[in-house]
Order: C-alpha cells, then sequence, then structure tokens
C-alpha cells in the first residue's frame, strides 16, 4: 500500500492511553479517537466548531479538547494490546483528499486490530462512502448538529459562507444507511444552539424513523469561535432530551406522547412507573452515539456539570438525573 497519511491528531486522552502523553490513564476509557491532519483549518466554518475556516482557535482543539499531532507509525508501534479499547474512533476534517486520508488510515489499522471503526465525516459520495466501507470502516457519521433547516444553515451551512447544506446531509445519511446497514449511520445533535426542545425531540424522532441513531452532544462554547459566547444548555433541558432520545431508541416513545407546555418545556404522555423504570438503570444519562463510545469530558468541564456520564451511575447520580428531568412527579 502506497502510504499518504504521515500524521495525525490524537485526542489528549487516547494519547496518554498509548503512552505518547504522560498522565494517568483511565480504565474507562474505550475508545481510541484520531483525527485527520492537515496544516490550517477546516473547508467547512461551523459557528461551534474551533476547526472552522473563521476560528481563531487553536487548530489542535476539537470542542474542549486537545489533539496533538503524531506520526501515523507511532501510533501503530505503540498501539495497546486487546481488550484497552472497544472501538476506535477516526474524526475528520473537511478538506479535498480526506476521503483517500481516511481509507489509508482505517487500511493499515486493519492489519493491527479487527476493532469497530467508526468514521465521522461530512457528505461524501456513494462511491466513495463504498470506499470507505471496503477499506474496512464499520460505521459512518455524518454530524447534522442542528435539528431544523433554519437553524442547520444559519449554523453551518448558507449563513455560515459554507458548502455544507441539510438536504446533502440528509441524502448522505440516506447513502450511508444504504450502505453500511441501519444501525451503522448515526448523526449528532447539539443541543443549546437555539432549538426549542419540542424541536429536538422531534427531530430524534425523525432519525429513529428513517433508521438513523442519534448521539446527544451539549453546545461547548470554545473562545475564538463564532459562538464563544453563547450559552450553554440548561441542565434540566438536556436531561429531557436525553430521556426522548432513550425511549425513542427502546422503540418505548412516540411524537404523539411528548407535549410542548407554554413554558417552552417538554412533558411526556406515558405511565410515570414506566417512565421511572424506563430510566432507573442510568443508562439515558451516559454518552450516545456509536456502541462502546463514551468521550470522557468532550462537553463536560471537570467541575460539571456532567451532561454525559463516560461511566455507569451511581445510585444517587441516577436518582438525581431522573428528579433533573422534571418529566417524573
Amino acid at each position: 500500500m502506497i502510504i499518504l497519511v504521515e500524521k495525525v491528531r490524537l485526542s489528549i486522552g487516547t494519547a496518554v492511553q498509548l503512552g505518547l502523553e504522560t498522565g494517568p490513564r483511565d480504565p474507562d476509557f474505550t475508545t481510541a479517537f484520531l483525527m485527520t491532519y492537515q496544516e490550517g483549518k477546516c473547508e467547512a466554518n461551523c459557528a461551534f466548531c474551533p476547526q472552522a475556516r473563521e476560528s481563531s482557535a487553536s487548530s489542535d482543539r476539537l470542542s474542549r479538547i486537545s489533539w496533538p499531532e503524531f506520526t501515523f507509525e507511532s501510533i501503530i508501534e505503540n498501539w495497546l494490546p486487546p481488550g484497552q479499547f472497544r472501538r476506535i474512533c477516526v474524526q475528520t476534517i473537511c478538506y479535498p483528499d480526506v476521503v483517500n486520508d481516511v481509507e489509508d488510515i482505517v487500511g493499515r489499522l486493519r492489519q493491527i486490530t479487527k476493532l469497530p471503526i467508526s468514521v465521522a465525516i461530512h457528505p461524501v459520495s456513494k462511491g466513495e462512502l463504498k470506499k470507505l466501507k471496503d477499506a474496512g470502516v464499520s460505521n459512518i457519521g455524518i454530524a447534522l448538529d442542528a435539528s431544523t433547516p433554519d437553524l442547520f444553515e444559519k449554523i453551518k451551512g448558507e449563513q455560515r459562507d459554507s458548502q455544507y447544506r441539510w438536504e446533502k446531509h440528509k441524502q448522505a445519511l440516506q447513502d450511508a444507511l444504504a450502505i453500511f446497514g441501519k444501525g451503522k449511520a448515526t448523526t449528532h445533535l447539539i443541543v443549546g444552539l437555539g432549538e426549542s426542545e419540542f424541536e429536538a425531540a422531534k427531530f430524534i424522532i425523525q432519525m429513529y424513523e428513517e433508521g438513523v441513531t442519534v448521539g446527544l452532544f451539549a453546545f461547548t462554547n470554545i473562545r475564538g469561535t463564532s459562538l464563544q459566547d453563547h450559552p450553554t444548555p440548561n441542565l434540566e433541558a438536556y436531561r429531557r432530551i436525553q430521556a426522548v432520545r432513550h425511549l425513542v431508541s427502546n422503540g418505548e416513545l412516540e411524537l404523539h406522547q411528548i407535549i410542548e407546555n407554554d413554558d417552552g418545556h417538554i412533558s411526556i404522555t406515558i405511565d410515570q412507573s414506566f417512565l421511572r423504570e424506563a430510566l432507573s438503570s442510568g443508562e439515558a444519562f451516559r454518552v450516545t452515539g456509536c456502541k462502546g463510545c463514551n468521550r470522557p469530558f468532550y462537553n463536560e468541564r471537570p467541575r460539571g456539570p456532567m451532561y454525559n456520564f463516560p461511566r455507569d451511575l451511581t445510585q444517587a447520580e441516577i436518582r438525581k438525573a431522573i428528579e433533573e428531568t422534571r418529566l417524573v412527579g
């Protein structure tokens, strides 16, 4: 194979796990996170993203996380034995050769591991998606991020002088479903961009009806981005959206059972004892996305609040999270 990729970025947590950065290793760190590398910024211009074309944030950041660069060979040489990771996630930024780079990265990883490999990428052609599957990609993520077309165009698309368009992203998700299969295509929803709770809930239901899984993120304001002064989401509102996603993903909630109240909050018209039982494992409040993902402190500051738990919750944390939803009497 002709080697195309010399350098990639690793999340700082992944670099520590591999011994490429100093620090305590986390026994709950289940995913190896890589990101494609190029000099300069992404060609897209998402308002929330440090990688955006017009962002003045450091190019080694994604959300709150630092992503130092390494030679790809050093990652291969320091790869951990089986059991340390459950999956690999390759994040991409938008540039012309990104599909070829991902194909090379995945192909070389496939020589040393059988772990599931997810790739988060912008819309690409069906032929390119097939190429990625043939290289060994297991799951594809195409992030809509916003819950409505208007908000998408404001945050990611036309109003950001970007090539991204809502309908192109939606079509790319359908293409990914056709090529990778149901349960293998996912999208992201960032809660707190300006949507209503009902709009977020409706988006989640529509995605699952189409066969697309949803990973929830809490908006994180990063200095140097266009939304650096935008507030983070209300925790109680976020808990309600987490509850909705959990119920919908398990086939336990439909749109007609969600009510938008005068204060903008949603309520759910299902049996209260059933709802409490459905949330009692705490699974609803953990990191969501591809199976096995936990993204420690991707959205969360160590002092809190903890929007997405990267581990099993304690019984006290479960009780508090359920109470925070204000859905259970």
